[in-house]
């Protein structure tokens, strides 16, 4: 990642930090439309998780010009999500969920250069998470297929 891609996603990440609050709530709500079995992983208030997800996002934007120091705390908590049962194809979902509600809240100043700068750091973000999990000796195997909902008698 290179200095610019940096600057635009800390740049842009600051200007939000006034609608910290609405950007959970936008977040979670795309979230749920995006993928409702998601929060079935969550235990207690999804807001609360939301709340958890962008203050890991704001931690990891305002060190991505040190990621000597982040790199070892974004595998852990890829680890703890592999024990969780999030798999990859979740990730996609935060993904979405995440540059919408930034396109949602920025307006037009949430350019095609400061979309493809998140998009760049979400995933390399995203990629050491996986990486992670994917080395996670407990984590379940299976791939998390959705509940079925009763069958109608």
């Amino acid at each position: 990642m290179d200095l610019t891609t940096i600057i635009l996603v800390q740049d842009s990440l600051a200007r939000l930090r006034p609608e910290r609050e609405t950007a959970v709530v936008l977040f979670c709500l795309r979230l749920s439309e995006l993928d409702p079995h998601l929060p079935e992983f969550f235990s207690g208030e999804v807001a609360g998780h939301g709340r958890q997800f962008w203050s890991v996002i704001e931690q990891w934007v305002n060190d991505l010009a040190t990621p000597q120091f982040t790199i070892p705390a974004v595998k852990t908590l890829g680890e703890f999500h592999g024990r969780q049962g999030i798999r990859p194809f979740h990730y996609h979902a935060f993904g979405q969920a995440l540059l919408w509600t930034l396109a949602q809240l920025q307006g037009e100043a949430f350019t095609q250069a400061v979309a493809d700068a998140w998009t760049e750091a979400f995933y390399l973000l995203v990629g050491l998470m996986k990486e992670a999990a994917s080395c996670t000796p407990d984590a379940p195997t299976a791939s998390h297929t959705p509940p079925r909902p009763p069958k109608e008698t």
